[in-house]
């Protein structure tokens, strides 16, 4: 039985984050988690940090797979390619466990 993605997935965000930008990045977060799903399988739960940073904004995505936890960092000019590198880093990780 699969699970609901609201369930599994956190994403956190500033305080100070607008709810319509918390909605859009929640959004982008979880389509991204989704589409890695869909080709390598549901994990038990994620969760994506996103920041301000001193370039722009910063992304954590960490993964609980099969009890081990894979984190990957990303930096870009805003919250969504931020998420984007540090989605494309995890993606990758997770590819190389499943080999």
């Amino acid at each position: 039985m699969r699970s609901r993605p609201r369930e599994r997935i956190d994403v956190r965000l500033p305080e100070y984050t607008s709810d319509k930008h918390h909605r859009e990045l929640g959004a982008f977060a979880r389509y991204c988690i989704l589409r890695v799903e869909r080709e390598l399988g549901e994990r038990e739960a994620w969760r994506v940090d996103i920041a301000l940073s001193l370039r722009g904004y910063s992304s954590r995505v960490s993964v609980d797979d099969r009890g081990i936890v894979l984190e990957e960092r990303g930096n870009g000019s805003d919250g969504t390619l931020a998420t984007w590198d540090a989605m494309c880093r995890i993606e990758q990780r997770l590819r190389e466990r499943r080999l």
